[in-house]
């Protein structure tokens, strides 16, 4: 097997390119005719092509933007939590549940703590089990979280 891996400029036919030929070992275990100094020019040659092509990896990866991941796995926890106390307050798994939206960056727009409270109130006020519980530990649960923010642009 003989794969090649080279600038364009090397295709072009323009010589500052690199070209990197890789080769499977013979099946036979033999040199096969070609002496000992050849195998260990594949095997740098091949190490190189490999440290080249992580490094246009690495290039071409770049993240443009930046997320504050820290608060996105806080919030995706939340929310998986807010799913399984919901199930338990509707006796139902999640895709029997009725439509209930509970908008936790809503929820930090109010002005205080009663304020979300009464908005959970009137998203739960179809659930027939008591929910003082859910909502009084979804508050305490959202303290001192941040609305999430659009993704801002990482200055280069």
């Amino acid at each position: 097997m003989s794969v090649a891996t080279g600038g364009s400029e090397a295709a072009a036919g323009g010589g500052g390119g690199n070209r990197v030929f890789f080769q499977s070992p013979r099946a036979g275990g033999g040199s096969g005719g070609s002496s000992g100094s050849t195998s260990r020019e594949d095997t740098v040659s091949a190490a190189a092509a490999v440290v080249q092509v992580q490094q246009r990896r690495h290039q071409q990866g770049k993240v443009t933007v930046k997320y504050d991941r820290k608060e996105l796995r806080k919030r995706l926890v939340l929310e998986e939590w807010i799913v399984e106390q919901l199930g338990q307050l509707y006796g139902c798994e999640e895709e029997e549940m009725p439509e209930v939206e509970i908008d936790i960056d809503d929820l930090l727009d109010a002005a205080n703590e009663e304020e979300r409270a009464l908005k959970l109130q009137e998203t739960l006020v179809d659930c027939y089990k008591p929910t003082e519980e859910f909502i009084k530990e979804l508050l305490t649960r959202i303290r001192g979280m941040r609305k999430l923010s659009p993704p801002q642009k990482k200055s280069i």
